[in-house]
C-alpha cells in the first residue's frame, strides 16, 4: 500500500509540473488562406490607391458618408466676388503621421479613395477647405481610420 501511494504521488507531480510545458508549445499553423473582405488596387500610375469592400464588412464597419456642401458668402465690399468655400464634416478629417490631412472619398458603390484636403479652419463640427474633394462628394465621416489601415495592410 505504501508503494502504491508513492507511485500516485509520482504521477500527479508529474501531471502538475508537466502541464505548464505544454501550454507552453506552440499550436500548429493553418495552411488555410484567410478571405479578405478589402480589395486595394492602385488607380493608372498616380499611386493612388482604390479600397473596395464587400457588403458585409462595410456594414459591419458601419462606414457612413455625408457630402462635402459649397458655402457662399456675400463679397465683403461692393463690386468684389462673393466668397466661395468647402465645407465638409470634422469627423471625416484624417491625419497621417507627418501630420498631412485627408479624407477617404466614395466615389461609387463600396469603394473608397484616399483624397488630400488643405484645412483653412476648423468651425465646430465643419472643417473649411481651400483645397480637397469638390462640392457633392461623399466623404467617410464613420470607419476612416479602419480604411487607412485596410490601405496600409495594418490588422
Amino acid at each position: 500500500m505504501h508503494r502504491t501511494t508513492r507511485w500516485i504521488v509520482a504521477v500527479a507531480v508529474v501531471g502538475v509540473t508537466g502541464l505548464p510545458l505544454a501550454a507552453c508549445a506552440q499550436a500548429p499553423t493553418s495552411t488555410i488562406k484567410q478571405h479578405d473582405p478589402v480589395t486595394v488596387e492602385v488607380i493608372g500610375d498616380t499611386g493612388v490607391k482604390r479600397l473596395t469592400i464587400e457588403d458585409k464588412a462595410v456594414q459591419r464597419l458601419g462606414l457612413t458618408t455625408a457630402p462635402v456642401v459649397e458655402e457662399r458668402t456675400p463679397p465683403a465690399r461692393p463690386g468684389q466676388p462673393e466668397a466661395v468655400r468647402l465645407l465638409m464634416p470634422y469627423a471625416a478629417l484624417l491625419y497621417l503621421p507627418d501630420g498631412t490631412t485627408f479624407a477617404y472619398t466614395n466615389p461609387d458603390g463600396h469603394s473608397y479613395v484616399r483624397q488630400g484636403v488643405t484645412v483653412e479652419t476648423i468651425r465646430g463640427d465643419q472643417v473649411v477647405l481651400t483645397a480637397g474633394p469638390r462640392a457633392g462628394t461623399a466623404v467617410v465621416t464613420t470607419g476612416g481610420a479602419e480604411l487607412w489601415g485596410a490601405e496600409f495592410g495594418i490588422k
